[in-house]
């Protein structure tokens, strides 16, 4: 194993030996020490939150500029106990889902047996989907490949102990993750960061012009009487809430650019719920021709 992978396995495994309530309010204090730094994290979430909220007061920007730096290093001290990598943890970690809002729409699409194309989004802390859709569905996961191969091995073998299906996000994962829906199985995917402009297509966010993927479009196409839901897992006390909305029904339109605007209203929708556990630090418009983060 690489001395980076080993480093950062270390790292998470011993954030795994904390509790829920620990993991939170060590990641508050990391969230002190990014925010008080003035690092690249907090410049870009103060960037993102003036183009997406030009309505807001300064004041309200940097009051949720504040609350999401916050949120986002609880997400990544949570990691530890995201990856639990036993069937033991992953059944303590469904234990801290503590609500399920609109459960009858994933259930309903389940039992209809067409297909279920689950879009989820970096809102909240989405590892914990793994604790409890694995159980309930035939569920696949496209995943980005990591850059550090040893971490990567250690991710896919923990994710793996709760029963859902990992592709790799290469030709060939590609093609397996595309079959598996199109057979009318159960997919999950995170679509809401920027691809190259090859497998990408225009469409707002927030109102600002952002590359969006084409794949999801390829991918309902493939499947028409699928079902497509958002879903994301959303931080409160005590655990979390999983929550699961229709999506907007054009993102079934045959035309790319109705779909792709469709998804990212869907997304819109969702981030509103709780805009502090959106990760705002990531550099969302960034191939956008205005240069949004020159200087970041």
């Amino acid at each position: 194993m690489d001395i980076k992978s080993a480093i950062a396995l270390f790292v998470i495994r011993a954030l795994g030996l904390m509790n829920l309530s620990l993991a939170r309010l060590f990641g508050r204090f990391i969230g002190a020490i990014v925010r008080i730094s003035n690092s690249r994290m907090a410049k870009v979430t103060q960037k993102n939150l003036a183009l997406c909220f030009p309505e807001k007061s300064e004041q309200e920007r940097a009051e949720l500029a504040r609350a999401s730096v916050n949120e986002t290093c609880k997400t990544m001290c949570e990691a530890g106990l995201a990856w639990a990598g036993t069937e033991q943890k992953f059944r303590r970690n469904e234990n801290q889902i503590v609500a399920v809002r609109n459960g009858h729409l994933f259930e309903k699409a389940v039992s209809d047996g067409k297909g279920l194309l689950l879009l989820t989004m970096h809102l909240g802390n989405w590892e914990w989907v793994t604790s409890y859709l694995p159980q309930r569905c035939d569920l696949m996961a496209l995943y980005k490949m990591a850059k550090m191969p040893g971490l990567e091995k250690a991710m896919l073998e923990a994710r793996a102990s709760s029963g859902i299906k990992l592709v790799a996000g290469n030709r060939e994962g590609v093609e397996t993750f595309v079959k598996h829906y199109k057979n009318q199985g159960a997919c999950i995917i995170v679509p809401d960061q920027e691809p190259s402009e090859k497998s990408g297509v225009w469409s707002e966010f927030f109102g600002i012009p952002a590359l969006t993927p084409r794949f999801i479009h390829v991918l309902i196409r493939k499947n028409p009487e699928g079902c497509v839901l958002n879903v994301y897992v959303k931080r409160v006390s005590g655990g979390f809430e999983i929550v699961f909305s229709e999506v907007e029904p054009s993102i079934y339109s045959e035309d790319l650019e109705t779909s792709a605007k469709a998804m990212n209203e869907g997304f819109e929708k969702c981030v509103l719920e709780a805009p502090e556990q959106y990760q705002w630090e990531y550099k969302r418009f960034k191939r956008n021709p205005e240069g949004h983060y020159k200087g970041l």
